[in-house]
């Protein structure tokens, strides 16, 4: 129950007046200078609180020349995704070449499968050995990338309130280890197919695969020096102190 800011007599439903009923003050203009006064000040702490957000942020991104070149050397993985990752070789008696596949052609592959067949192809006693590291080897690329996009980029957009967080420097080494390990689980499908079936093709990993996880691994050692660096709490706080007066930070 709402009570008058004068005299603190309490209003029931039906005093609809803008006057007390008691004291006859004006609730809606009682006291307004100092009312405003207060508006005023929480408003200031709010802008203030703001400005140094802001410049926490900025700093995250581009406050430090290692931030600075962090940026394309984090984004660079994403497009080695467009690069082959594995190759196809055929040698049948009326058909020889060779295809190549980066992520868009192993999406296309994928939406032309018959997913209900696999349980039967890993069950084989013949064809579960190479069917299991090929389904490994494809769902390491799409860790890797999934890891890139939500992962990576989470932890570099969060990264102003942990500037020493190492979030980065794990995820793009994961990044990189499963791209190697899904050229290992390639080459391994590939021989184990080859030696269980007849050689009517091979398969291959791409350099694109080896290329994508030295981008990723260029990118793991960046973040750590970020992360290392002791540079950053002095210029932080100098940052702070300039957005904290309104003042603009370079």
């Amino acid at each position: 129950m709402a009570k008058c800011p004068n005299c603190g007599f309490k209003l029931k439903v039906w005093h609809i007046k803008a006057e007390c009923p008691q004291c006859d003050v004006n609730i809606p203009n009682f006291d307004w200078v100092n009312r405003l006064e207060q508006d005023s000040i929480a408003a200031e702490a709010a802008y203030a609180k703001m400005r140094q957000t802001i410049a926490k942020l900025k700093y995250a991104f581009v406050g430090s020349p290692l931030r600075i070149a962090r940026l394309p050397v984090s984004v660079l993985p994403l497009f080695s995704f467009l690069l082959p990752l594995f190759s196809v070789s055929f040698a049948l008696p009326f058909f020889d070449g060779a295809k190549s596949y980066n992520l868009i052609g192993i999406i296309k592959q994928l939406s032309d499968i018959d997913f209900a067949v696999i349980p039967d192809y890993l069950a084989s006693p013949v064809l579960g050995g190479a069917t299991i590291r090929l389904v490994v080897a494809i769902a390491l690329v799409f860790i890797s990338l999934i890891s890139l996009v939500t992962v990576s980029l989470g932890f570099l957009i969060a990264n102003f309130k942990n500037l020493n967080s190492k979030g980065l420097f794990f995820t793009n080494l994961f990044a990189a280890a499963c791209m190697l390990a899904s050229g290992f689980s390639f080459a391994s499908f590939s021989a184990l197919q080859q030696a269980s079936t007849v050689n009517a093709f091979t398969v291959k990993p791409a350099y694109g695969l080896y290329v994508s996880a030295g981008l990723f691994l260029a990118s793991s050692i960046i973040n750590l020096f970020v992360a290392n660096s002791t540079a950053d709490a002095a210029k932080l706080a100098e940052k702070l102190a300039l957005a904290a007066v309104g003042k603009k930070t370079k």
